[in-house]
This record gives structure tokens, sequence and C-alpha cells, in this order.
């Protein structure tokens, strides 16, 4: 058997195009400043020196050393009660990541299952939906709804390299892998070690992930599994509870080589036909609309903006607009139906903007201020307008 070629001399292939193209991709990220306070703009002032000594640091074997990064919680759910914690890297070591991730994903992404949707080009949330109810039209009606165990913060940083180094053999790479995993994180002015996890926010963490489940959908694959898989958020579709309980136990073991855990409250058996959330929609036989919490974030964001003490001016608009924009966007597709709920929020929305403008809440206000204001005069957008060319709505 002929042995396994691996890529060598990765580093040898940063250079100056290389770096600035890294460079222009975390300016259209955005993102806050980390620990050093040093913003985009500012890195941006001395830019070739700033990109030239980096590439220096990059391309000479342990001379780069990766700042902690900078915590931030981040609440998982419209009651504020569960956060999520969400490292910001430095912009210098942003780039560095996104220069290293740039070298990778040539190399991993034609390994990668064609059931695997999440952070990889050309592919999205509605492509995996797509999938998932393909399965279902073909009969694959039972549902394995899967959750990882704090999967982003418990991936064994062993695990990682190996994973890696199975396709590649550039100890530089290797080693520069290793310094962005251990880089720590600083919060309130106290320093962390990171022995384990990949930082929620690092720039290379979506593709280091999919490198290590890759393994997970290949097995899936060869035992005859269907499947989809965004990130670490995935549904197996079965025929019957019996397939269904095979390959919950099938990703037990899988789980438990890779050092991860399914989480027993999260993880169920269940069907099409009772539903089940996937991607921030609840997917049933009668409906595919926004799951619960999806809506409960969604009214949180327009309750901020619209709160009584506010004044109703443009800007007002402007911000609702845009949340509205954004959550049509995703929830507003060809197979989606949302036309109901959407109506209900639209008329919930008006209600908020009448309190905001009269500073009370009264039925009567309904004539003082009626829908055609909202949209003629204020120029509110309405969620159920954008239904019209997505769902077929005339």
């Amino acid at each position: 058997m002929a042995k396994k070629q691996k890529v060598h001399s990765l580093t040898g292939r940063i250079d100056d195009r290389m770096m600035r193209e890294a460079f222009k991709a975390v300016k259209r990220n955005r993102g806050a400043a980390g620990i050093d306070k040093v913003s985009i703009a500012m890195f941006e002032e001395n830019l070739d020196d700033n990109l030239a000594a980096l590439m220096k640091d990059l391309k000479t074997r342990g001379t780069f050393v990766s700042k902690p990064l900078r915590r931030k919680w981040i609440a998982k759910d419209a009651s504020q009660t569960k956060f999520r914690p969400l490292g910001i890297p430095a912009v210098r070591d942003r780039i560095a990541q996104e220069v290293v991730r740039r070298l990778l994903e040539p190399i991993f992404e034609p390994l990668f299952h064609d059931s695997s949707f999440g952070f990889r080009p050309k592919r999205g949330c509605h492509q995996a939906i797509r999938k998932v109810l393909e399965h279902h039209q073909a009969g694959y009606n039972i549902v394995l709804d899967a959750d990882i165990s704090g999967f982003f913060d418990n991936i064994p940083h062993k695990l990682i390299v190996q994973a890696v180094a199975a396709e590649v053999a550039d100890g530089n790479i290797l080693d520069l892998i290793e310094r962005f995993l251990a880089a720590g994180v600083m919060e309130n002015g106290v320093f962390s070690p990171t022995t384990i996890g990949t930082p929620q926010g690092g720039v290379i963490s979506p593709l280091l992930a999919n490198i290590v489940l890759n393994k997970l959908d290949w097995q899936l694959e060869q035992a005859g599994y269907r499947f989809v898989r965004y990130a670490d958020d995935f549904v197996v579709t079965c025929q019957n509870k019996a397939e269904a309980t095979a390959a919950l136990t099938l990703v037990q073991s899988i789980m438990t080589e890779l050092g991860l855990s399914l989480s027993p409250e999260k993880t169920k058996i269940t069907s099409y036909g009772k539903g089940y959330d996937f991607l921030g929609f609840r997917l049933s036989r009668l409906s595919r609309t926004m799951r619960t919490k999806s809506v409960e974030k969604f009214k949180t964001k327009v309750q901020e903006i619209t709160r009584r003490h506010h004044n109703l001016n443009g800007t007002a608009i402007e911000k609702l607009n845009q949340v509205i924009r954004g959550t049509a966007n995703y929830f507003a597709t060809e197979f989606s139906t949302c036309v109901f709920l959407f109506q209900q929020l639209d008329k919930w929305i008006r209600m908020r903007v009448r309190c905001m403008k009269f500073k009370r809440k009264s039925v009567n206000d309904n004539y003082r201020m009626k829908k055609r204001v909202f949209l003629k005069r204020l120029g509110l957008l309405e969620l159920l307008s954008f239904t019209a060319t997505t769902m077929g709505r005339s």
C-alpha cells in the first residue's frame, strides 16, 4: 500500500499578497479589539509595516506569540439567563489565523463530506435545511436530534493537531495552530490558560471543528446513515426508531473516541411528524417556521429599540428595519410556512411602536396611528412583505 502523501512547505506559500488578503477578510468581518486594544483602524494606520512584521513571525518557526483572547459573555437565550463564552483575539492574531485558515482550507475542503454545510464555501444553513427536507420527502422521518456538550470548549487540543497533521507535514503550521489553541483568555485582568477547546470567536475555529468532526461524518456514511451537519449541530434521519437508536449508539461511540460527549438533555429521538428544532427553524410535517427561541430573540431585539422612554424617530425606524430585514431574509424562504406568524409579529411590532409614540398602551391609539402610517409615512418594513416572492404570495 502506497504511503499517504502529506502536504509539505505550506509556510513558503505565505507572501505579501496573502497577508493583505487576510487583512481585508478580517476588516470585512469587523469585530472589536482584543486585549491589546488595537482596533482594525489602528492596525491599518501602519499596515505595510505591521503586515511585514507579522509575516516574518509567521514564517519563522517558534517566533509568533499569540496574545490571550479577551473573554466576553454572550446571552444564549432571550431571557439572558444562560451565556456562552466568546473569545476575541487581537487583530494581529485574527490576521494570523486567517492566513493559516487560507492555507488549510484548500487541503481539507475536498476531504469533507457532502452532508457537512457549516462554515464552508458556497454552503449555508438554508442548504442544510433543504437537504434534511429531501431526506424527509424520501421517507426518512425518524430523527436523531443530537447535541454535543460544549463542543467548541471541549475539543482536545491533541485531537485537533493530530487531525491536521494527518494531512499536513509542515511543522511550523502545526506549531502555529498549537499556539492559537494555547493562547489562553483574559477576563477582568485575570489570565486563564486554555488546555482544551478552540475559542468561539477565533477565525480558524470553525475550520478546525469541521476537520475534527469529519471523522463523525464518514463513519455515519460508512454505516449507511443519512445525516446533515452544520458545525456541531447535526441530525441523523432514519426510517424507523430501531435504526435511530442504533445511530445514537454509534454517535455516542464516536464521541467517546473524540473525547467528547452528547448532551443527555438535548439529544433525543423524535420524528418529522412531531417536529424538532434545527438551525433556528422548527421543522415538522405541518410547518417550517421560526423556533420558539428564535421568536424570543427577535422580540427581545425589537423591545430594546421600542422602549417607551425612547423617542420615535428615523433612527429608531432604521434600527427596527435592520432587525426586521435580517430576520425576514433568514426565515422567509421557499420552504418556510411563516405567513401567519409574520402577520402576528407585524401587529405586535406596530403595537410596540404605538406605545413608544404615545408613551402608553391603548386600543384607541390603533385609530390614531393606522397601518398605512407605518408603511407610507414612517417607512417601517413588514416581515410579511418578504414572503411575497419567497413563498409565492401575490
